[in-house]
């Protein structure tokens, strides 16, 4: 059975916060659209893009962090 500290290590963090960023901004997107019909409004586009990029770097720089700590371990 794995410990309480294996599972909430800082990339656990990482990824977290990329997905919150990521879930934030689609369901943002989704609600406005559905309650304003405003599916191509470019303020609302130029909100939600980077919210959507920003998660999805954020689970990348997670995921590449996680690897690189794994290498340095192993040596």
């Amino acid at each position: 059975m794995r410990k309480f500290s294996e599972y909430f290590t800082v990339f656990f963090f990482y990824r977290l916060t990329g997905i919150i960023l990521f879930l934030s901004g689609f369901v943002f997107y989704l609600f406005w659209g559905i309650e304003y019909s405003g599916w191509k409004d470019s303020g609302l586009i130029s909100f939600v893009v980077p919210l959507i990029l920003l998660g999805l770097l954020t689970i990348w720089l997670g995921n590449e962090k996680e690897k690189e700590n794994r290498k340095l371990v192993k040596k």
